[in-house]
């Protein structure tokens, strides 16, 4: 759309809006001078010359609007020139460059390389330019713009054309300079090319403006939402389209960061490959410089000669270090604080290059170095002191030569003996290194300026190991995040078991974490933006809490369709005392809903006296009697479809509860099932508070009596009571949500599975025995939609549908049970109770593939601790937490140290057989026991938080494409910033570099630590 159209489009009765922009004047001069125009009766937002549109409008607002349309002309007047210019980069250099007449200027493959993405971004702004220009063209004071912006900008392929183009910008740019010096032919024709441009502009200057668009856009729309009333249709689109737009922006800026901080990496690579004489192939794209250092090494002949210690984060390079004669040429550097400016007066050799792989730290006694530096402070604190005295002691007015005689001998035994301990200080200066590069090991000695060099260079050189090994020179490592003392609110109470919320969506998780103390079950609730920080610790129950399971809310679908549950009928049950059938008029009271009712008066904290047991053991009694079924005469249940696990009970026809179909009987409370002071609650007055507490994530504890406490996710539960309670005849020992339906695991071998009924509610489908009291299931994972339980030394395969056993298999004929289980990819790992060892099988075949054990990398990971604690931990070590995630399992053990693994699911591809990992211990840990290991995914905070609404990204979305849901998904996906976190919790905290040394080392044994990782 021509500038002449635009102005005929905003000519009225009396003036016409002019279309020339000055660039010089600021938003308020333009307000300025419409608001002076529309005085003088030549301005077009004068209300009388437009009565039809701003009639009665105040003279302030009116020169807003006119402000606003000021800016959307400049907002197409820009994105018409950035049209130009890639139609300039298109049609004057992609396809003349790509014609068979200057077939002989530019490869093919080159002009793809340097012209990568800019036809799709021509296309994605052509369209933009479109919409804007259709928008001006029925322009009135309600057109809006921001959604156009929407519709354009948050679809994630914009969005990966973007990233695609600025990642290869770099690239594209070294391919035009060296083409440009190899090709005089194609120098020329770049030259032709900028003279033609209006501008002058070079293709290295117009390649450049997709990056430079964004912030326009922002600028832009910054001036649009000043000058939109809140009550325009366009403000919140406008609001919206920013937060995309800076969303959009900071993603680019971080591309363009890394891509910088990449080029300065390969920059100093290629610096170092210069200044290093014989050295060569050190540029690569996975190597990064990480530090140098100068140092002394002895040779063979005995004499001490300077060497140059350069670490990368796979090599370790060893030069000699001469100084420079004559003249020196200083190399221009690329960047700031080059390398070569640090290294100039110096000509560096190349000895060794050795990789880190083949490299191992010989380590000394630290009990002797402990000692050492002891030694020498307190005797630098005595010769201080003798020196005073002997300043003292001089003056003195009486006879003090004897004294003065005394105090000189003792200040010369000091010195001397500071000065044999400063001469052995020599060793702490040392650092021994290994060589594993030939049948017989080469031992080097490397000596540093002092002793905290040579400890912050051996502390580099593991860590830069660890990763290397763990996740390779192209895999981040986990970064330890920080520890998180959980203070007791009683004496003894240990972490047993932690599990995330699932949060509305686009709003954090919480972690609850549950401690015990065999008496009490607490709950602490971890918040994780900001910080992670406890926000409460409430006891819940009078017994310990064994496992924690979030389970989800019910999908939408399964309040429509009739799902296939056994009727009541058809579950039988028996008992030596029947009870007392209660009939119950009202036959929507039979479920159980997850209400939001406060019950801070009847609160279960914890700490409840014995007037308080004795009343929730006649709540239980009561709610036994309302089942129709004392807790002493049990039942199996068996679904009437499927073959049965156990052996099923015939006896009497009972109705049952049908939250609770089970003959374990659960103790429901009377409130939970909406009765109160004896009578029932109104369906209909349940019904619309309900509903939405009823379709809420909840949080199921199981605890070691036996009970199931079921929260809302968002209930605060220092206020809230459990909203139900279910009770079954043995401990709880795990729960596990598969395909829409719970499984408790019980202490006598029990198996019982929850699933929904139609409206939503939790009922008992049925009770499979799969072991027994001396073999219960002790452990349970979720595999390829199948549920796995371990009992004894046996893993039974179960099908959730069916509630069949698919398949069952021999772990091992030793008689201690499962443990630990986890799965990462095709690979089962599991841990042996009260052993040291992993082994890890084969999910489809079920073939052992490996058996390792954790000694070895925890008794180096314990080399600084004391003898007596390290051969304690050694004596009882076992696996007390198992987890994998992203290729790495993490192991917990009894020691507090954690180790983690690379897993490769997949075959060598050279020798065809599983690759056996390897176990590496982690820096931090725990000074007892790792309680468990959890994970959770956690958005990062980036932006402020709006109110919950209708997304108005949706709606633009819907507009452009029928799969508005799927792309609205991907783009989503595609913009997610969320962290991944690893959680181990455990009894106290330890910095295994620094333990032994530590003068804080065992303050806090004893407080309850969380750590976290960020993966």
């Amino acid at each position: 759309m021509s500038r002449e159209s635009l102005k005929l489009k905003f000519i009225d009765q009396r003036a016409a809006l002019s279309l020339s922009f000055h660039g010089s004047e600021s938003d308020d001069e333009i307000a300025e001078r419409n608001i002076r125009r529309s005085r003088s009766g030549t301005g077009t937002m004068n209300a009388a010359a437009l009565p039809s549109v701003s009639a009665g409008l105040p003279p302030a607002l009116l020169a807003a609007q006119d402000t606003r349309t000021h800016v959307v002309v400049e907002l197409y007047e820009t994105e018409k020139s950035y049209v130009e210019a890639l139609e300039n980069l298109v049609k004057k250099y992609l396809q003349p460059l790509k014609s068979p007449e200057n077939a002989g200027l530019l490869d093919a493959y080159l002009v793809d390389e340097i012209f990568y993405q800019v036809p799709a971004i021509l296309n994605v702004h052509q369209v933009f330019l479109e919409q804007l220009r259709l928008r001006l063209e029925q322009w009135d004071l309600q057109q809006k713009v921001g959604d156009v912006f929407l519709e354009v900008f948050t679809k994630p392929t914009v969005m990966d054309t973007y990233m695609s183009f600025i990642n290869n910008l770099k690239k594209a740019k070294e391919t035009i300079k060296s083409a440009a010096a190899s090709r005089p032919a194609f120098a020329k024709f770049l030259e032709a090319r900028a003279r033609d441009h209006k501008g002058k502009l070079s293709l290295d200057n117009l390649l450049i403006k997709p990056v430079q668009k964004f912030p326009s856009y922002k600028l832009l729309i910054q001036r649009l939402i000043k000058h939109t009333e809140q009550s325009h249709p366009d403000h919140k689109l406008l609001l919206e389209a920013q937060r995309e737009i800076h969303d959009l922006l900071e993603l680019i800026n971080c591309t363009e960061r890394e891509s910088l901080e990449q080029e300065q990496q390969q920059q100093t690579l290629r610096e170092l490959e210069q200044l290093i004489e014989g050295l060569s192939n050190l540029v690569s794209a996975d190597r990064t410089f990480i530090r140098h250092e100068m140092v002394t090494m002895p040779s063979a002949q005995g004499a001490v000669k300077d060497r140059a210690l350069f670490l990368f984060n796979d090599t370790l390079l060893i030069t000699s270090v001469k100084k420079r004669t004559g003249t020196i040429k200083k190399p221009i550097p690329t960047y700031q604080c080059s390398i070569a400016s640090q290294m100039e007066g110096n000509k560096y050799k190349l000895l060794m290059r050795i990789s880190l792989g083949d490299l191992e730290i010989v380590k000394g006694k630290d009990e002797n170095m402990r000692r050492l530096i002891h030694e020498v402070e307190t005797l630098t604190e005595d010769v201080n002191t003798l020196t005073l005295i002997s300043e003292q002691v001089a003056a003195l007015h009486t006879q003090h030569l004897p004294l003065e005689e005394l105090v000189r001998e003792m200040l010369q035994s000091a010195n001397r003996q500071l000065s044999e301990r400063q001469n052995f200080d020599n060793q702490l200066c040392c650092m021994e290194l290994t060589l594993n590069t030939s049948n017989v090991p080469e031992n080097l000695t490397v000596i540093f300026a002092n002793s905290e060099k040579r400890s912050n260079w051996e502390e580099l050189i593991n860590e830069t190991k660890q990763k290397l090994y763990m996740y390779g020179p192209e895999r981040p490592a986990p970064e330890f995040l920080s520890p998180v003392p959980i203070r007791k609110t009683r004496a003894g109470l240990q972490f047993t078991c932690a599990a995330p919320t699932l949060p509305p969506k686009g709003q954090p998780p919480d972690v609850w974490v549950c401690n015990s103390d065999g008496y009490v079950g607490q709950v602490c609730v971890l918040t994780l933006n900001p910080k992670p920080q406890v926000t409460s610790c409430n006891g819940v129950c009078n017994a310990r809490i064994v496992c924690v399971a979030c389970v989800p809310p019910a999908p939408a679908l399964a309040r429509q369709q009739t799902l296939d549950i056994p009727s009541t009928s058809s579950l039988n049950c028996s008992g030596n005392k029947p009870g007392i059938s209660i009939s119950d008029p009202d036959e929507s009271c039979k479920n159980i809903r997850l209400d939001s009712s406060s019950s801070s008066e009847d609160e279960d904290d914890g700490s409840s006296t014995s007037e308080n047991q004795d009343a929730q053991s006649e709540r239980s009694q009561d709610s036994v009697r309302l089942h129709g079924v004392t807790a002493a005469g049990r039942a199996t249940l068996t679904p009437n479809h499927s073959k049965s696990l156990s052996t099923p009970h015939t006896g009497q026809n009972i109705p049952i509860h049908p939250v609770m179909k089970s003959s374990s009987n659960p103790a429901v409370d009377k409130q939970a099932m909406g009765i109160t002071s004896g009578t029932l609650s109104s369906p209909a007055s349940r019904q619309s508070s309900e509903d939405n507490a009823t379709n809420q994530p909840t949080m199921w504890l199981g605890t070691e009596d036996g009970f199931i406490h079921v929260y809302n996710c968002m209930d605060n539960i220092r206020i809230k009571k459990n909203k139900i309670k279910l009770q079954h005849s043995a401990s709880v020992i795990s729960i596990k949500y598969v395909e829409g339906q719970v499984f408790v695991s019980l202490g006598n071998g029990e198996l019982v599975v929850y699933n929904r009924d139609i409206d939503g509610t939790w009922s008992e489908r049925a009770t499979l025995v799969v072991g027994g009291s001396s073999n219960p299931i002790s452990a349970m994972l979720v595999v390829a939609t199948r549920l796995w339980c371990s009992t004894q030394s046996y893993v039974k395969v179960i099908n959730p549908h069916t509630l069949q056993e698919d398949d069952t298999f021999h772990v091992t004929t030793d008689t201690r049970p499962i443990s630990h289980m986890a799965v990462s990819g095709t690979s089962l790992w599991m841990a042996l109770n009260t052993t040291p060892q992993l082994r890890c099988y084969q999910t489809n075949t079920k073939e052992l593939l490996a058996e390792l054990s954790i000694t070895a990398p925890v008794t180096k990971m314990l080399h600084g601790c004391d003898d007596i604690i390290r051969q304690h931990k050694a004596a009882c070590l076992r696996v007390t937490a198992l987890l994998a995630h992203r290729d790495t399992l993490w192991v917990g053990t009894s020691a507090g140290v954690l180790l983690t693994a690379p897993l490769h699911n997949s075959p060598n591809t050279r020798t065809g057989q599983f690759t056996v990992p390897q176990l590496t211990g982690v820096t931090y840990g725990h000074t007892g026991h790792v309680r468990f290991l959890t994970i959770v995914e956690n958005p990062v905070p980036h932006k402020p938080t709006t109110k919950p609404s209708t997304s108005l990204k949706t709606k633009a979305l819907s507009r452009r494409s029928t799969n508005a849901e799927k792309l609205q998904k991907q783009a989503e996906n595609s913009q997610n910033n969320k962290e991944t976190l690893v959680i181990s919790g455990g009894d106290g905290y330890e910095d295994f570099r620094t333990s032994s040394m530590s003068e804080d080392a065992g303050r806090e044994d004893s407080t309850n630590h969380l750590l976290f990782w960020r993966v």
